[in-house]
């Protein structure tokens, strides 16, 4: 297993780079050209998709080829926008990834509460399934936004959503759930005797 963690390495080092990319971006159209940023942009996302493809997740490869495929395409008639639509289509893939799992169940939160607690209650289930619904909806939302600054808005307020206001939300939707589970939980269980 001698390319186990050299793949390893190379995989956080290129999420932490997507995660960062609306700053990297900005820098980058700051001081290079759109045609030469375009191009690193392309080159990630097949570093990524060959990732994928080594790891025989041939699922998330599709969706990494089909992302540079759009950008390319964008990228051929208009430099800049194609490289702003990013946090777009990867809100939409996992809007669509998350909304897909509620017609294939389990659902996506269901999978990852299941990771601590096996034995996932029906109230659980029930839960998940809606907080599921609640990141599609804030996904698609959050690609709308960001739409609205390819569009309408300037380099600088496109990466000051992309690149905070949206980690912020999500932070605040991620964190702010938690103490919503525990208010409607202790809920259930207080009617549940009464039933």
């Amino acid at each position: 297993m001698p390319w186990s963690i050299p793949k390893r390495i190379i995989a956080i080092a290129l999420a932490l780079i997507g995660f960062a990319y609306p700053v990297l971006a900005y820098y980058g159209l700051t001081h290079f050209s759109a045609g030469y940023v375009l191009w690193i942009l392309l080159a990630l996302i097949l570093a990524r998709a060959a990732l994928f493809l080594a790891s025989s997740r041939l699922g998330a490869a599709s969706v990494a080829l089909s992302i540079a495929v759009v950008i390319g395409v964008t990228g051929y008639y208009a430099e800049l926008h194609a490289l702003r639509v990013y946090p777009v289509l990867i809100s939409l893939v996992l809007a669509g990834i998350f909304a897909a799992t509620l017609k294939y169940p389990p659902a996506m939160i269901e999978r990852f509460a299941r990771l601590r607690h096996p034995d996932l209650d029906a109230y659980g289930v029930a839960y998940t399934r809606a907080l599921t619904k609640v990141w599609v909806a804030f996904f698609i939302g959050n690609a709308t936004l960001a739409a609205a600054t390819v569009i309408w808005g300037t380099l600088e307020q496109w990466t000051i959503y992309n690149g905070i206001v949206s980690y912020v939300l999500i932070g605040i939707l991620f964190i702010g759930e938690w103490p919503v589970r525990h208010w409607l939980r202790q809920r259930y269980e207080n009617r549940k005797p009464g039933e």
